[in-house]
């Protein structure tokens, strides 16, 4: 239940904050518990990200009216500020500025991704044809056994010939003759 009071207090403070730290720290537990309750209620986080978006809605307008405020004032900032972001014929173009350090960066950045995807692709070469060298391997000392085992084999008619001798030898011993 105390559990209960406490995330209710958590989200009443998100909405006027929407500063999880600040809103943390105000309800006496620590944004380690915060996140873990998030990760464990389903209803918790859902509540947590409409307190948010509501509380980042407030501090929005707030701002908004602040430089509202400025403008009123004839505070040259404020009026800047507004026509920078809000008018087209104010707005300047976004450029993007690099300089030596982020070419050089860059460059080593490209070469040492090249330099890893030739290792890569020389490792699944050689694994490839260690793979091939380990089936020739394999198939001939498959080969060589089969050749083995068949020259060791005697033919039927040879066993069925050698059968027959042991046996006549064995009958005639019984019978007291010989060949």
């Amino acid at each position: 239940m105390k559990k209960q009071r406490v995330q209710n207090k958590l989200i009443e403070e998100l909405e006027r904050t929407p500063i999880v730290q600040i809103a943390c720290d105000k309800v006496d537990i620590s944004r380690n518990t915060f996140y873990r309750w998030m990760k464990e209620d389903v209803k918790f986080l859902e509540r947590v990200n409409e307190s948010l978006s509501l509380g980042t809605g407030l501090v929005n307008d707030v701002a908004l009216s602040n430089v509202l405020s400025g403008i009123k004032s004839k505070d040259v900032k404020y009026t800047m500020y507004w026509l920078n972001r809000k008018h087209p014929d104010f707005r300047q173009p976004f450029v993007f500025k690099t300089d030596a350090d982020d070419l050089l960066a860059n460059y080593h950045a490209l070469k040492d991704g090249e330099k890893r995807i030739r290792l890569e692709k020389e490792i699944i070469e050689a694994a490839d044809k260690w793979d091939e060298e380990k089936i020739k391997k394999a198939t001939a000392e498959v080969a060589r056994w089969q050749a083995g085992w068949f020259k060791d084999k005697k033919t039927k008619e040879e066993e069925v010939k050698e059968m027959f001798e042991k046996w006549k030898k064995e009958y005639l011993e019984g019978e007291g003759k010989k060949d």
